[in-house]
């Protein structure tokens, strides 16, 4: 979701709820209930700002596996081939936490969709 949120465009294994007039969780079903869901805060025009969710990860002071908060933040979004994508993308455990530490950043130079047949 923090690169391609058109990837969990409404179909089959997916449901969508609203949570607030700028957030939405989306809730993805694979074969032998598996189930993960990932809310999204967005702007009023729909771009998507912040990605959060429970992960699995022993990235915590007592290193034992649990579910919790991870997510992260999107930012600069340029249009690139009629799409508009994150070129700041920051995210990492314990998200909105005081323990949240952004271990992944990545600040795109330059971006292009590949073309089939080209």
């Amino acid at each position: 979701m923090f690169w391609t949120p058109a990837a969990v465009l409404p179909r089959p294994g997916l449901a969508w709820q609203a949570l607030g007039p700028d957030s939405a969780r989306v809730t993805v079903t694979r074969g032998g209930g598996l189930t993960q869901a990932v809310d999204m805060t967005v702007r009023p025009d729909g771009q998507p700002l912040v990605v959060h969710f429970m992960r699995w990860s022993n990235a915590n002071p007592a290193k034992k596996y649990r579910l919790q908060p991870f997510g992260g933040q999107l930012a600069d979004f340029r249009l690139v081939q009629g799409f508009r994508i994150p070129f700041d993308v920051q995210a990492g455990n314990q998200f909105d936490t005081d323990a949240y530490f952004a271990f992944f950043r990545a600040k795109l130079r330059a971006f292009r969709f590949a073309v089939a047949g080209a």
